[in-house]
This record gives C-alpha cells, sequence and structure tokens, in this order.
C-alpha cells in the first residue's frame, strides 16, 4: 500500500542520523501474543513493516517497528528494527548482475539492496513482504493505476510491460507477501529464490532489455 503523504521518524543506518523518513509502503500484522486470553486482549503487539525513503540521505530501507504495551517508555511507544545493506557479505544467491542493477530507477535499486540483506540474512519474512513492495515500487515507478496490487498486475500486462503469461507467475509474488505479513510467516528459502528469479526476470524485461533492443536496432 502506497502512502507517500506518511512521515515517521527513525535511525537511517547509511547516513547515521535520527531523522524524518517518508513511509513509501507499510503493512500491519497483529503478533501472535502467547499470554493467556484475557491478558492477550489488553497488551496487543503489533508490527508494522515498512519501506522507508530517509529525507537526509535518500536512502531507501526496510523497518520493522514494533508497537504493544511492552515499548511503552518514557520516550517512545514503540520499537524500531532497521536493515541496512550489508556490503562486506558474499551472497550465493542469484540476484541481479551489474548491468541489470545499474539500469533500475533509484527508488527501485534502493529496494532491491535492501531485499539483498534480508536474503543474506535470512530474514525470510521480510524477504517476502520485500518481494512483494518491489512489485507495488515497479508499478508505482511505471505510473500503473489500479484499485489494488491485483488489478495493477494485470494492467501491467495491459500496457505491454509483461506478457500475459507473466500475469499469473507475478501475481504469486503478491501473495507471497501478504502471506508474509499477514501471517507471520515465512516461505522456505528455496520458494523465496524461486520468487526472487520471477521479480529479476519482470526487471529487465522493463528495464534492461529495451536497451538492449535499442543498441541492436537495424
Amino acid at each position: 500500500m502506497s502512502l507517500e503523504n506518511n512521515k515517521t521518524i527513525t535511525n537511517c543506518n547509511n547516513c547515521d542520523n535520527y531523522t524524518n523518513h517518508k513511509i513509501l509502503f507499510t503493512e500491519k500484522v497483529e503478533v501472535e501474543n502467547e499470554d493467556n486470553e484475557k491478558e492477550a486482549s489488553l497488551n496487543k503487539e503489533f508490527e508494522n513493516y515498512m519501506v522507508v525513503r530517509c529525507e537526509g540521505c535518500d536512502e531507501t530501507s526496510f523497518l520493522i517497528r514494533h508497537t504493544g504495551d511492552k515499548y511503552i517508555d518514557e520516550h517512545n511507544d514503540f520499537y524500531d528494527e532497521n536493515f541496512p545493506e550489508d556490503e562486506n557479505f558474499e551472497s550465493d544467491f542469484n540476484f541481479l548482475d551489474e548491468e541489470a542493477f545499474d539500469e533500475l530507477p533509484k527508488i527501485l535499486a534502493n529496494l532491491y539492496t535492501q531485499i539483498e540483506s534480508a536474503f543474506n540474512e535470512d530474514a525470510n519474512i521480510l524477504a517476502g513482504v520485500g518481494l512483494r513492495m518491489l512489485v507495488e515500487a515497479l508499478c508505482l515507478e511505471q505510473s500503473i493505476e489500479g484499485k489494488n496490487l491485483q488489478e495493477k498486475i494485470k494492467n501491467l500486462q495491459s500496457c505491454g510491460l509483461i506478457s500475459l503469461n507473466e500475469v499469473p507467475i507475478l501475481d504469486k509474488l503478491r501473495l507471497i507477501g501478504n502471506f508474509s505479513a499477514h501471517e507471520i510467516k515465512g516461505f522456505s528459502i528455496d520458494k523465496l529464490e524461486y520468487a526472487l528469479d520471477i521479480i529479476n526476470h519482470v526487471l529487465k524485461s522493463v528495464y534492461l532489455l529495451p536497451k538492449i533492443n535499442k543498441k541492436l536496432k537495424i
């Protein structure tokens, strides 16, 4: 869900400042409480999965904001987990190569690097949510309209950006993200790798292949 007018204050691991961030996407889920039923009803916990952009350095990152009674103190009523890129980690996952990555718009490139971090840190839930958000960010960057993400994916095909066969495949990324956020359960890394391959293919089709086509123009 796009919430471009919303802002929050949190730490930026890129510029190392506690500063204003624009909320690009967010998904709020209730956390299962292990207390007894009566206590659970009075002490509900929530997690807000967000993609935010620092208004200081313009870096896009993942943020999980935990809220609930146990996080309330004299300063805040929440606890933030920020997820930066780990540049020194060598990954075995099949991420976009440098040529394809360099063709991505900045908002997608920054979000993609955070998804890499989620994969590399075995954050399966966050990786699933991030893949869905990447699809929505693609629709946003391409100015694709629709009342929901499912409709926007169909409109990607109507605009000629993806093939008819790619519509149900891309829609699975939406479902993976929804399941990860609402059920708070991560998919297996094998399934997430397949999902990563899907989004890699789509991003190459939209941003890299047109450039190659121009070079091959006869």
